[in-house]
């Protein structure tokens, strides 16, 4: 892939950040959206546009922007990468704020899912090989404490991402959907996770002992393989483990 157009969200920093320099360093063009800016991604072909996706309703502005970016450019590959989540809140659900769950859920669920319709109508008639990639998680799976609401907006996403697969599978010019499985990563999220007491957050002890144990991949590793996943083919709504690559 060197002559592609990748839409990412939350390339300010962790897998993000990685991917999106990984692809720019082989020549493609990225549009990264997130509230910060990175200052790892200084590429004449990276534009970013500093956008909160909790405010879903102006979503369009994304799309503005894209509009903007591609303006008629022809490229051989085009890709909607939702790896945006948000680290808060953590911890027991009486304990959370609604206004944190409400930012939450928007940012890891509903940004992705009008993103996903806005972008999948804007391209609907390219015959240009078309992408859309979910970053997921193992937590869609298991429940982990302390994390209910990450829980559910991953399972939500992995099952969204099926089902679109599925609407896409016998179009003349589909999108290839996939959810990928990053596996635990030294992100932000984990740097918050462990700096928690357990009354805060009951996994920050598993958090703490899983860095000190060297089980946490670096976002470029995994950068690395989420590059190889892109370039593959698999089933439509597919969950793709990197640890599997």
């Amino acid at each position: 892939m060197g002559n592609g157009f990748f839409l990412i969200t939350g390339t300010s920093k962790g897998i993000g950040e990685a991917l999106a320099q990984k692809l720019l360093e082989k020549g493609n063009t990225v549009l990264g959206v997130a509230r910060g800016r990175s200052e790892a991604l200084k590429f004449t072909k990276y534009h970013h546009l500093s956008f909160d996706l909790a405010n879903t309703s102006r979503i369009n502005q994304i799309m503005e922007k894209v509009d903007e970016v591609v303006d008629n450019q022809r490229f051989d590959f085009i890709c909607l990468v939702n790896n945006a989540s948000a680290a808060e809140p953590g911890g027991a659900i009486e304990k959370c704020p609604a206004e944190e769950i409400d930012s939450h859920v928007k940012i890891g669920l509903i940004a992705p899912m009008i993103l996903t319709s806005q972008f999948i109508r804007r391209f609907s008639d390219s015959e240009t090989r078309k992408k859309v990639v979910f970053i997921s998680s193992g937590a869609a799976f298991t429940p982990f404490l302390g994390d209910s609401i990450y829980c559910s907006t991953k399972a939500g996403i992995n099952m969204f991402a099926q089902c679109v697969g599925q609407e896409q599978k016998d179009k003349d010019y589909s999108f290839e959907v996939i959810t990928i499985g990053p596996g635990m990563v030294d992100t932000y999220m984990q740097q918050v996770a462990r700096s928690k007491t357990v009354e805060e957050y009951a996994s920050a002890d598993y958090c703490r002992q899983a860095f000190k144990q060297g089980m946490l991949d670096k976002p470029e590793s995994v950068a690395e393989k989420i590059y190889n996943i892109l370039d593959n083919h698999y089933d439509q709504g597919q969950y793709v483990k990197v640890s599997d690559v």
